[in-house]
């Protein structure tokens, strides 16, 4: 009895809206096309076309739907440019802080720039709060700009992954800090 009401009260909320990977955009363009094609095919033997033509053209198709150098081949004439999320706070800070620094302090050279980017970014935190503002800012604006690209053409373009590139898995480890190193760095601290 339980389980038929889980199941009801499952079936009254509103699934979330999953990203369409490209074997489903292409799944759903070929199907409505095969069953114009071919009406008194079972649904069945229209899936096996579809697995057929996929692995038939896959290069070519997963192409469709990959983005490459920020841009993505919507159909075979169009290539539209791909929103891409902001760099990080850090970088945000050092480009802002090598800037400042080139124009006061000309006379630096590269290793004193970083080096001072360095000291800064331990010690000035008016700077970094003004680096995460930027991030936030930038983040929101590359969010909306998703969320336009979803609407528009259906899909979140994937990065594709050469050949012999192999993701590699983090375990995840129950990491304990040694207390030596704790009061150690309590020390340094206070002093």
């Amino acid at each position: 009895m339980q389980k038929q009401r889980l199941k009801q009260l499952q079936l009254d909320q509103p699934t979330p809206i999953k990203q369409s990977s490209a074997y489903r955009k292409f799944y759903d363009e070929q199907f409505v096309i095969l069953q114009q094609q071919y009406p008194k095919r079972t649904t069945e033997e229209l899936i096996k076309l579809i697995k057929l033509k996929w692995k038939a053209k896959e290069r070519m198709n997963t192409h469709k739907y990959f983005q490459k150098n920020g841009f993505v081949n919507i159909n075979d004439t169009e290539r539209v440019p791909v929103p891409q999320p902001p760099p990080s706070v850090m970088i945000i800070f050092q480009k802002q802080m090598r800037q400042h620094l080139e124009m006061t302090h000309p006379e630096y050279n590269g290793t004193q720039i970083d080096r001072t980017i360095k000291f800064e970014w331990g010690s000035n935190s008016a700077l970094k709060e003004k680096a995460a503002d930027e991030y936030k800012k930038l983040r929101q604006e590359f969010e909306n700009q998703k969320k336009e690209f979803i609407i528009k053409y259906g899909f979140w373009p994937q990065h594709k992954k050469f050949q012999g590139e192999q993701v590699k898995q983090i375990q995840n480890t129950s990491y304990q800090p040694n207390p030596l190193v704790q009061l150690l760095n309590k020390k340094v601290k206070y002093e």
